[in-house]
């Protein structure tokens, strides 16, 4: 964006953000303008059921807006529809931080869903690893925001030590992850029929986070190996999906994915269709395990650089205590799978979630589609 593009998109906020509101406008953004996905997309579904908003989505571009359905409308990024749009709307959803030149005008209702339960520091308590264009903006947000989800009482805290943030929160759980809790038979097939996956096969998902580089080098899983044990071990033909992290999605075709076993998954819009359809996970530190957990199937780490990772940000809680069990090299890996036991993961998942007092009710896009129609009436 040129620096007159800048400014003027400064100024519309500014001028724009006194408009009047309409309390039957919802504008809804996932991870900066990824399609249609996360908690946002379970709470305009929700929505949608009901009827009598009107439901907006933020997207990078046209390619993102093939996600959405009909009823919601694609806005994009920055334009000065979006802009306007944004300032007119009495109700904003996001699971993910909106920057510093935002501004919320008087009347509106700023719901943020965030985007998983931590293990690496974050915000505030990663201060240091951040940089300050994200800490003025994520100050700003925090003060713009109205209500935040919670799925424990152990993320609440975190809200309230290491967010700046103040208002108000209901641990209803994430929105996203109520299907998990419920179970939904169509969004597996859905992501089967887009992905063009055989039912006659099993998947593995690969779901790790990005590192602070940026780079590819730790993704190094010995795809053959692994495809190799998860057939030894639980039968029937696999395959790997792999699922990067947002951050460096845009950088998964460097990767040497051998199409034998591994299907790029990294452009797929939601990962909440990917738990479902996949019949075990790989990740390392991301948040994607304490949802994933949910569905109560086999789930491994493989944290190949766990000292140098905890070094650069640190962890809230000892490793340890994780449900699930973590290697640091191939060899660890492949063990670990063969020796995969259902019954010890499932009573480490009890202990994990009663000592960090877990609550995924399966009903939180209903709790937060009811304050926005109690909101909108007055």
């Amino acid at each position: 964006m040129s620096f007159f593009d800048k400014v003027r998109r400064n100024l519309m906020w500014k001028r724009l953000s006194s408009m009047k509101k309409d309390p039957h406008m919802v504008v809804f953004q996932s991870y900066y303008g990824r399609g249609y996905s996360d908690s946002p997309r379970a709470i305009a579904e929700e929505l949608r059921k009901r009827g009598g908003f009107k439901l907006y989505w933020i997207v990078k571009s046209a390619e993102e807006a093939k996600s959405l359905p009909p009823e919601i409308v694609p806005l994009v990024i920055d334009s000065p529809e979006a802009i306007k749009l944004q300032c007119e709307a009495k109700f904003w959803v996001d699971n993910c931080r909106k920057w510093a030149y935002t501004q919320k005008g008087e009347g509106q209702f700023y719901i943020q869903t965030w985007h998983g339960f931590p293990l690496k520091r974050i915000e505030k308590d990663a201060e240091s690893s951040l940089p300050p264009d994200y800490i003025k903006a994520a100050r700003k947000d925090s003060q713009m925001c109205d209500l935040m989800l919670s799925n424990s009482s152990f993320l609440t805290e975190i809200y309230r030590s290491g967010f700046w943030y103040a208002g108000d929160v209901i641990e209803c759980g994430f929105p996203r992850n109520d299907v998990l809790v419920n179970g939904d038979e169509s969004m597996k097939a859905k992501a089967r029929e887009a992905l063009s996956l055989s039912e006659k096969t099993k998947y593995l998902l690969y779901a790790p986070t990005f590192r602070k580089g940026m780079g590819l080098e730790v993704y190094d899983m010995a795809y053959d190996r692994v495809i190799a044990a998860l057939e030894e071990k639980f039968g029937g033909e696999w395959k790997i999906l792999a699922k990067l992290h947002p951050n460096v999605a845009d950088k998964a075709k460097e990767l040497k994915l051998d199409s034998k076993y591994v299907i790029n998954a990294s452009d797929y819009p939601d990962i909440l269709d990917l738990y479902l359809l996949s019949d075990a996970m790989v990740s390392d530190y991301s948040s994607v395990m304490f949802d994933y957990m949910l569905t109560k199937k086999p789930c491994f780490l493989y944290v190949n650089d766990l000292e140098s990772y905890a070094g650069d940000r640190n962890f809230y809680f000892d490793i340890k205590k994780l449900p699930f069990d973590a290697a640091e090299g191939n060899d660890k890996l492949v063990e670990l799978i063969n020796a995969f036991d259902a019954e010890r993961q499932a009573e480490k998942i009890a202990e994990f979630n009663e000592e960090f007092r877990m609550n995924e009710t399966g009903k939180a896009a209903v709790s937060a589609a009811d304050i926005i129609e109690r909101k909108a009436k007055e």
